[in-house]
């Protein structure tokens, strides 16, 4: 490989081409016209009218308690676009519990393991306010 080495001149000179454009002579201002007195506007008492924008329909309030079914839960549940699988089976599990023996201890923890899961569900479709409290009828 063979180094190819320039040498540098001391004093640098701008490239200059040979199509020089010419200088533009600079440009006569021309004479600012003479303001022409206009009346001062009259000042207005009602603001500038704005476009009507439609005003936004009030949120509905969340309520603080619910009572429902089971079916009209797991109704309310799915049309919000929620999940009613394990509502079914904890339903399916108190429902058996209550023909066995409505009155045992595992009837009552089911139904109150049905009615969190329920609520819990509602509240987060919004439809049951953060501290809302569920009943659920037979």
């Amino acid at each position: 490989m063979r180094w190819k080495f320039w040498q540098a001149e001391e004093e640098a000179q701008p490239v200059v081409s040979e199509e020089v454009a010419a200088p533009r002579p600079d440009p006569v201002p021309e004479s600012a016209p003479e303001p022409v007195d206009e009346p001062a506007p009259e000042p207005v008492d009602e603001p500038p009218a704005r476009p009507t924008e439609p005003e936004p329909e009030p949120e509905p309030e969340v309520p603080a308690q619910v009572t429902l079914t089971i079916d009209e839960a797991k109704g309310v549940i799915k049309e919000a676009g929620g999940d009613v699988i394990q509502v079914g089976f904890l339903a399916s599990a108190y429902r058996r519990n209550l023909e066995e023996d409505p009155q045992s201890q595992e009837t009552a923890t089911s139904r109150n393991r049905l009615r969190e899961l329920v609520g819990k569900r509602l509240k987060d479709r919004g439809l049951l306010a953060s501290d809302g409290i569920l009943e659920l009828r037979d």
